[in-house]
């Protein structure tokens, strides 16, 4: 039988190499015992090592094909894509949990980043909202937090690098070197062991390289309107091959101001945004590895971006002041800027222990902020503020698992946790005839000064686990525990005068908030001192059944109870106001389809639930008839009612075209929705910063150049309908006897496009872009501060922040 070239490329290098080692002892042991000719020795020996050659490199085409055949195998479907979000490895398809997974090629490419809660713009019934780059507020499915104060956590787990941030300021760290982020829906308690009640979101950066010339190391600056200028990168930096490796991670945003301040005649609103992060992996064992995360931020802000509007005819706010109506301008005569830093470490030591896995995370994360406003947001001398906190946490989790494949794995962990905060605040009244003010009818003589001292410590530990049995190939259920303690303290003390006439002096009016002399002794409502602690054990426990109807098809249900844990109104400006608030529980029952089709080119997934919500934790604001005016209260709302419906849907109908979207519908009401101390009942009214619909859609096509190069057009558009930014009122306010619409936004639509060419290899890709492309106008945010037509003085409007404006720019990304 005639050997072909394919059958001789069929055989192993190995022995190949061994075949012609082989042939050249045997030629040579004949060139010596028959004395022939060696000339003729050595040219049989290159003849041999040409075959041999030849068949090893058929052997390499053979095996350079297999290769590429692999390749666009995995081209022409979606591929898997790798969590943590149940704290192990998994493919997100196959965890019995509602995700949403962005990666951070991804988030890169589409230029998102700038702000941490655009991440929320892909996941269905979520919504997110943020001052500039500071504090975002994030809702899941109805559930969130719109409080300031320092001391009450978000509902929505923030998770960087494994570390848990309380600090909602503090989850404000931009997002840049990622390597995903997960979102994941509903209470996560069993997992994560404090405050999951509607989520978690879960940032894991990109991490070193043990080898060199891993590729995926970058740079990219991008120029756009407002003179934004951005510049980011990543780098490793092997120290020692197999066992030690470094990376660097850098970020730098400058972006001039957008707002027109026609009182001060200046640009407002620009900022400075910087953060590097720097990483250390080493391997102490084959079993064993450790990672130390050591990261900083500054952030600056300067000039305002809030102001007010009115809801009378006349347009009057306040004072005979009547605000612009336009969509890029304030009016402020106050000064307006923020100071942030932001330090922080981790170390995560992993061991494997024969079959199981060993987890210990410490983090320490400290956070300052100084902030200087103009209280009123209006050119009238009415209220500035200062504030000047920090915070500073550390954390310690311990977690072992079993593996994932046994037929029953499980999953237990501890979480220690302990925060300090210390913050001071002052707001005052200067005296208008020493600073600019625009009303003649605030050039009185009133001159009056608060101030609050808080310090507040938290602790808490959390026992929580998980165990998973497989009955069969395609049944499984999952069962979890989390029991909760968390101990809560502080330490209040106000001085106020009061809110009329002559009350004092400032030595220094640049530095008011350190010069304010009384001319007696403080004394009214707003002063008051109080101290208080409170503990609080919870339980919080999860029930899933999941079954597989084929590989690629999959059910689940999961019901699960979720708690948050209680506080304190420390952010009380009267003593009426100074209660405790105990803590929220969530019921939440879901049904949910995962599924993989047409040879992984279409995931779809689908999520109902409904919630059953106690204790909701709320700041209104209510008529005190003992303040004899209104009085805002952060406290507990009875009950609260959700249901929606999730859709997902990622698509490869090419393998050039990428379609991704994904749609939430969902319904809430307040029950039993009463202010404290007759303050009202908004009985039947909605969440906050819950609209009806959310809907998104992401799309890129790839069109390929001779040389092989590409060119990248994309897109997505985020719709989302009527939602309300304020618990009471909403809509008609029967308190005024007006339309508060200035508290609530109706449906709209933004739209993003980008374009980018792409150099062979993946090297360099420049893209251009248009965010907010049609330029829709919209409210991002509002608060009341209306009292009634009827009240000394009459306040007829909220402060409102308007939504962004179409911006342009270009971008440049080198991979390396």
């Amino acid at each position: 039988m005639k050997r072909t070239n394919e059958s001789i490329g069929a055989q192993q290098p190995s022995n190949l190499w061994k075949r012609r080692t082989v042939k050249a002892a045997v030629l040579s042991a004949f060139a010596g015992s028959l004395a022939l000719n060696p000339a003729w020795a050595a040219e049989e020996e290159k003849v041999v090592e040409s075959q041999e050659a030849q068949a090893a490199e058929t052997a390499e085409n053979n095996d350079s094909n297999k290769k590429s055949e692999e390749g666009q195998a995995q081209e022409s479907a979606l591929g898997s894509v790798t969590v943590t979000a149940n704290r192990r490895k998994e493919n997100a398809q196959k965890i019995a949990t509602p995700i949403t997974v962005l990666k951070g090629k991804d988030l890169l490419d589409q230029g998102v980043g700038r702000s941490a809660q655009e991440v929320f713009n892909y996941v269905p019934n979520a919504t997110a909202v943020g001052q500039q780059h500071g504090r975002p507020r994030w809702w899941i499915r109805g559930v969130g937090a719109g409080q300031q104060q320092l001391d009450l956590a978000s509902p929505i787990g923030f998770y960087l690098d494994e570390v848990y941030i309380s600090n909602a300021s503090a989850t404000g760290f931009p997002l840049f070197d990622l390597e995903r982020v997960e979102v994941l829906r509903g209470p996560q308690g069993t997992k994560y062991g404090k405050n999951t009640t509607g989520g978690a979101v879960n940032i894991i950066s990109q991490k070193p390289s043990l080898k060199e010339g891993k590729a995926d190391d970058y740079i990219k600056a991008d120029y756009g309107t407002f003179n934004d200028k951005v510049l980011q990168g990543g780098f490793n930096v092997p120290l020692i091959e197999d066992r030690l490796g470094a990376r660097i991670s850098v970020y730098q945003e400058d972006v001039d101001g957008r707002f027109n301040n026609i009182f001060k005649g200046t640009k407002d609103g620009g900022l400075q945004d910087g953060a590097i992060r720097g990483q250390l992996l080493g391997k102490i064992s084959d079993d064993a590895e450790a990672l130390l995360n050591v990261h900083y931020r500054k952030y600056k802000t300067d000039g305002t971006i809030t102001t007010t509007n009115s809801y009378l005819p006349s347009g009057v706010f306040r004072n005979n002041y009547v605000p612009s109506t336009g969509y890029n301008d304030v009016s402020t005569n106050g000064d307006n800027w923020s100071k942030t830093s932001q330090t922080g470490a981790n170390l995560n030591f992993k061991w494997n222990i024969g079959k199981l896995a060993l987890t210990s995370i410490t983090g320490f994360e400290g956070f300052k902020n100084e902030a200087l406003t103009d209280n009123d947001n209006t050119p009238l001398e009415l209220s500035r503020q200062h504030v000047d906190s920090e915070t500073r946490q550390i954390s310690q989790e311990f977690r072992i698992t079993s593996p994932r494949e046994d037929q029953w794995n499980w999953l237990a962990g501890v979480h220690l946790f302990k925060e300090n905060i210390d913050s001071a605040t002052q707001t005052g009244k200067l005296p208008a005839s020493q600073v600019a003010n625009s009303s003649v009818a605030n050039s009185g003589t009133a001159v009056t000064y608060n101030a609050t001292n808080l310090k507040h410590e938290t602790t808490s530990v959390s026992l929580f686990g998980n165990t998973t049995y497989n009955w069969t190939d395609a049944f499984a259920t999952s069962l979890g525990l989390s029991l909760s303690h968390e101990k809560k303290e502080y330490d209040l003390n106000r001085v106020g005068t009061a809110t009329s006439g002559v009350n004092g002096t400032y030595g220094n009016l640049a530095q008011w908030w350190q010069t304010f002399t009384p001319s007696s002794v403080y004394g009214g409502a707003g002063t008051f001192s109080a101290s208080d602690s409170a503990s609080w054990n919870k339980w919080s426990y999860d029930f899933t059944p999941e079954y597989k109807l084929s590989p690629t098809d999959r059910v689940f249900f999961k019901y699960a109870h979720g708690i948050k844990s209680g506080g304190f109104n420390t952010a009380a400006t009267n003593a009426l106001a100074l209660n405790q608030v105990k803590p929220e529980q969530l019921d939440s029952y879901e049904i949910g389809y995962k599924s993989e089709w047409l040879g992984g080119r279409l995931n779809f997934n689908a999520t109902t639930f409904y919630y059953d919500y106690k204790d909701v934790q709320v700041n209104v604001t209510g008529f005190n008839a003992q303040a004899n005016g209104p009085v805002s209260y952060l406290q507990n709302v009875d009950s609260a009612k959700t249901y929606g419906l999730e859709l997902e849907v990622q698509a490869l109908p090419t393998n050039d075209w990428f379609v991704s979207g994904s749609l939430g519908l969902l319904s809430t009401k307040y029950e039993d929705a009463q202010i404290v101390n007759n303050g009202g009942n908004f009985d039947g009214n909605r969440l906050v910063r819950s609209p009806n619909v959310t809907a998104n859609v992401l799309t890129n096509y790839t069109f390929h150049v001779d040389n092989g190069a590409k060119v990248v057009l994309g897109g997505d558009a985020r719709y989302l309908s009527k939602q309300y930014y304020y618990v009471t009122p909403q809509g008609y306010d029967r308190g005024t006897g007006y339309d508060r619409t200035g508290l609530e936004q109706g449906g709209f639509t933004i739209v993003n496009a980008r374009v980018s060419y792409v150099t062979p290899g993946n090297k360099y890709t420049v893209t251009a872009y248009a965010n907010n492309l049609f330029d829709k106008h919209y409210l991002q945010h509002s608060t009341t501060v209306a009292t009634s037509p009827t009240a000394t003085p009459a306040i007829n409007g909220d402060n409102i922040i308007q939504g962004g404006v179409r911006t342009v720019g270009v971008s440049f990304a080198a991979a390396f």
